[in-house]
């Protein structure tokens, strides 16, 4: 067929873009060849926008970042208990991985830094990558009389007006508009809501305190959230990580003894009140550390074990069972849940 008839068939364009915006991403880089009008709506920002929208909404259309060497992206829709579908991203600009790191994702977008400390930013799906900071530039001083580097944190969001996300970098103690000054325990933000969260202590008169240190993107500003409460009658828990489960902000902690861990969501953003248990996770065979990644349905939750396997808990049945991967992922760090997108790497870098 040719082009001229594709342009001039009898569909609305709202139509097709509406049928295109449900397709992966390497199906639509496919279809940009189709006509120079198909290229034109495929590029369009509006489109793009609808196109995340929508990919947010269907579980086919996200995956699991692997920080390994090469880089490996999983799909645990096809069939949660072996991961089978896999690709490995050949992400050269990224030297050396071995000591590398995920920063988080955002609307598609993964934030990497490696071993020379070099920022980057990439699409998976689209494999295009940005870097907006080298690590020239990253060599920040207390004083001209300090020998050593200030130590950082990191975050990578967007405002909940912008689909453009930002880096950003703070030092590890960091002070709110109140004089409060943070030491950050988590060297990685999770994003949710417009806002990046990192674990967090500060200390006044009434002793030292744990609690969700926040940056509000849009605001420009850091404040903090309670953890879940102390339950009466029993020890306080250490809360160790954080994540987003079913679209809430996450908390977990260890059971007594370290039998398992204990997932607390925030139900309503930013409401104290709205925490509460959502699973327990018994820890046996040897397991030492989890963190849930995502829900492959209302029942099932793909874990991260060990920094180095995947499982499969059943909350209605209770049981945990290991994945299968056609790779030996070894020791792998943490793994960072994307959706495709076709987003444009190219971001802007915030330092604090």
């Amino acid at each position: 067929m040719s082009e001229s008839k594709i342009s001039n068939a009898n569909f609305p364009d709202e139509i097709i873009c509406d049928v295109l915006s449900r397709l992966p991403v390497k199906s639509l880089l496919q279809f940009r060849s189709v006509s120079k009008h198909w290229r034109s709506l495929i590029t369009d920002t509006h489109f793009i926008k609808s196109h995340l929208k929508k990919a947010e909404s269907i579980s086919s259309h996200h995956r699991i970042l692997v920080p390994v060497s090469p880089i490996l992206s999983l799909d645990y829709n096809v069939s949660p208990y072996s991961i089978s579908s896999s690709t490995e991203l050949d992400c050269k600009f990224i030297k050396p991985w071995n000591s590398g790191k995920l920063l988080g994702s955002c609307n598609g977008l993964v934030c990497l830094i490696d071993g020379r400390k070099d920022i980057s930013i990439y699409n998976p799906s689209t494999r295009r990558h940005f870097k907006p900071l080298q690590s020239s530039q990253q060599a920040v001083r207390h004083s001209p009389n300090e020998s050593y580097q200030t130590e950082f944190v990191y975050g990578f969001g967007c405002s909940s007006n912008s689909i453009g996300p930002r880096v950003f970098r703070f030092p590890r103690f960091a002070r709110d508009s109140e004089s409060l000054v943070y030491d950050f325990i988590d060297t990685v933000g999770t994003f949710l809501n417009g806002s990046l969260h990192w674990l967090a202590r500060y200390s006044n008169n009434d002793g030292e305190h744990r609690v969700i240190a926040l940056f509000n993107i849009s605001q420009d500003t850091l404040s903090d959230l309670s953890l879940p409460p102390h339950r009466p009658h029993q020890p306080v828990l250490p809360y160790y990580a954080l994540g987003v489960l079913k679209g809430c902000l996450f908390a977990l902690c260890d059971g007594i003894n370290h039998t398992g861990i204990e997932v607390w969501l925030m139900k309503e953003y930013g409401v104290v009140n709205s925490w509460s248990m959502f699973i327990k996770i018994p820890l046996d065979n040897g397991i030492g550390y989890m963190r849930p990644l995502s829900c492959v349905n209302d029942d099932e939750i793909v874990l991260e074990i060990d920094l180095q396997s995947y499982a499969i808990y059943n909350a209605k049945t209770k049981t945990l069972e290991h994945v299968k991967s056609v790779h030996n992922l070894k020791w792998f760090g943490d793994a960072a849940v994307y959706v495709e997108s076709l987003l444009s790497p190219e971001v802007s870098c915030v330092l604090y």
